[in-house]
């Protein structure tokens, strides 16, 4: 153990210690090789059998494994005689007598039992016992026709076949869950609640145009501009997609110089996108990596859509593709001086087909799914006719070879008849020669 010892002042050291034990330790506990290889040893006292004899819990043995059955298992289906599965429409059908108790519907007037017959005599020495509670009074004698009922107005509720046969009925589906459970509370801040509400349409204007979400590792804005400005400046900067010497992509962020940025002030003055035969200058400010995904890509099956309001009312649009930013710089290169120069033109015939299906997609979607349909099967009806009309022609083919067959047995046929014939003729030839010799010996 170790001891504080005091000095004669009376002060101590906090943090001295004396340790009884003088020598210095040494832990050198190495164990010497091993000489020989492991080995088993008998043990005839122990059976074995008592470390690895399995028992089963009652878990286990309660347990009810599902047994995979084939769709045809405990059916024995005849595929010798395909007439053993004919059924005759006239003919009728005889129905197991287990089966039919099965089919039989309920009657809500059944017979009681014995014993309930017996507990429902009236005996006029003995007072009935009655319950002071409203659902005797509702029930009474009648409760196994309300037990049968117990359900059914929930299943009715719950057909909802018919609700979206047409549109308007969808429209009015919709318009219904808004009567129905009126949202006035915030659902997760307390204290705030609906002051106002309003309709939220899609953006018939815009849909057209796929819009994408870029979002950037920090703030892209340009330091060196007044901080006044930088929120304007980063509205009309550009990014563009573009690749380096050594065929790495990246996307580069362009900045409005001074000129272009008092020229877009003046067009949003003037109401207009842009000036004809302009050309907007840009800067490079920063390059970046980048992250693309949308609804092409594996994984990412979600839809993202944004409101905004414009002229008093809600509009909502959808975000196809989202793009994630991060900032490029390699070591012991400097900012390269790249500058972009853009000049509208008017959409080409195959970006104005695009825009156009997009907007359709939005207006018709069912009647783009409709054509789509009559499409294919106007396909599947045109490879069929073709089919039976190669199949008319491979029978055409095989009738035409057979009738030469026929015409060449034919010709061989004939050909066989005048040879006998012929051969007859010379036959009678010669008996008639051998006829007149005898009559001139004679």
């Amino acid at each position: 153990m170790s001891q504080m010892h005091k000095r004669p002042g009376g002060s101590q050291r906090p943090n001295e210690r004396t340790v009884d034990y003088l020598c210095k330790p040494k832990f050198t506990n190495s164990l010497p090789d091993i000489p020989f290889d492991g080995k088993f040893l008998a043990c005839p006292f122990v059976p074995l059998d008592r470390f690895v004899d399995y028992k089963p819990s009652l878990l286990e043995k309660e347990y009810k494994f599902e047994v995979q059955c084939e769709m045809d298992m405990g059916v024995n289906i005849d595929l010798i005689d395909p007439e053993t599965y004919k059924v005759e429409p006239k003919r009728p059908v005889q129905i197991n007598e287990k089966d039919q108790i099965l089919l039989e519907d309920e009657s809500s007037n059944a017979l009681l039992s014995r014993r309930s017959a017996q507990h429902s005599k009236v005996v006029p020495w003995m007072r009935k016992t009655e319950y002071i509670s409203s659902e005797f009074n509702r029930f009474g004698i009648c409760a196994d026709r309300q037990e049968i009922k117990v359900g059914y107005h929930l299943k009715k509720n719950m057909e909802n076949d018919n609700m979206y046969r047409d549109r308007q009925s969808q429209i009015d589906a919709i318009n219904k869950t808004f009567d129905d459970t009126p949202i006035q509370k915030h659902y997760s801040k307390k204290g705030v609640t609906a002051v106002e509400e309003l309709p939220v349409f899609p953006d018939f204007e815009l849909w057209k145009y796929p819009f994408a979400q870029v979002i950037f590792d920090a703030d892209p804005s340009v330091l060196s501009v007044p901080e006044s400005l930088r929120r304007t400046v980063m509205e009309q900067s550009q990014i563009k997609g573009m690749q380096d010497d050594q065929g790495e992509q990246f996307v580069a962020y362009f900045s409005p110089t001074v000129e272009t940025l008092q020229q877009r002030l003046t067009d949003k003055e003037e109401g207009r996108c842009y000036e004809e035969g302009t050309v907007y200058e840009y800067i490079l400010n920063r390059e970046y990596n980048w992250t693309v995904k949308n609804k092409a890509s594996k994984g990412y099956e979600q839809d993202n859509f944004f409101l905004y309001m414009k002229d008093g009312n809600m509009y909502y649009n959808e975000l196809e593709t989202r793009v994630r930013l991060t900032r490029r710089r390699k070591a012991g290169q400097g900012k390269p001086n790249s500058r972009l120069h853009v000049t509208h033109c008017d959409p080409t015939e195959a970006e104005i087909e695009q825009m156009t299906s997009r907007l359709q997609g939005l207006l018709r979607p069912y009647d783009q799914k409709e054509d789509e349909d009559m499409e294919q099967d106007d396909e599947d009806i045109k490879s069929e006719k073709s089919g039976n009309d190669e199949k008319e022609a491979d029978v055409k083919m095989n009738e035409s070879d057979k009738t030469d067959d026929s015409d060449s047995e034919k010709g061989s046929d004939s050909d066989k008849s005048d040879n006998d014939v012929l051969g007859r003729s010379d036959e009678d030839d010669k008996k008639s020669s051998a006829n007149s010799s005898d009559e001139d010996s004679d």
